[in-house]
C-alpha cells in the first residue's frame, strides 16, 4: 500500500476563497452553495486568512453583529497555520488535532495556495 501525502487528499480540489471585503452573509452563502466548512481570503492572490464556520457562528451568535455589514476579513482567522504538500496526512491530522481546528491550508514553498485539507477529508473513508 503507498503512503498517501496531501496531493492525494485536495487532488482536483479548487479552494473556495473570496476577497477579504466580502460580507459575512455573502460568505456564508458561497459556502452553503459550494458545501464547504469554510473559505480563504486572499488578496492579491495572498492568502490573508481563513474565515470558518465557526467563525460565521461567533458573529450571529455572539456579538450580534449584522452579517450584511461585516466584512470576513474584519472576523477571519488571520493567525492560521499552512502545511506544506509533502506532508502526509497523518502529520495534518495531528497539528489540527493540536491547535483544535478543523480546516488548513496547503500552501507550498512559493506560497501558493494548492488547496484546503479538512479533518473531514482525513478521517473519512479511505
Amino acid at each position: 500500500m503507498t503512503r498517501k501525502i496531501i496531493p492525494d487528499v485536495i487532488d482536483g480540489q479548487e479552494p473556495a476563497s473570496l476577497p477579504g471585503d466580502c460580507s459575512v452573509r455573502e460568505a456564508g452563502r458561497y459556502m452553503v452553495e459550494r458545501d464547504v466548512g469554510s473559505v480563504l481570503v486572499l488578496d492579491d492572490g495572498k492568502l490573508k486568512g481563513i474565515f470558518t464556520e465557526r467563525d460565521a457562528l461567533r458573529i450571529f451568535v455572539a456579538t450580534r453583529r449584522n452579517p450584511d455589514w461585516t466584512d470576513i476579513a474584519e472576523v477571519m482567522t488571520t493567525e492560521l497555520q499552512t502545511i506544506g504538500p509533502d506532508a502526509t496526512p497523518e502529520e495534518a491530522l495531528e497539528r489540527m488535532t493540536a491547535g483544535k481546528f478543523r480546516h488548513m491550508p496547503v500552501v507550498d514553498d512559493a506560497g501558493k495556495v494548492l488547496g484546503v485539507i479538512s479533518q473531514r477529508d482525513l478521517i473519512g473513508d479511505d
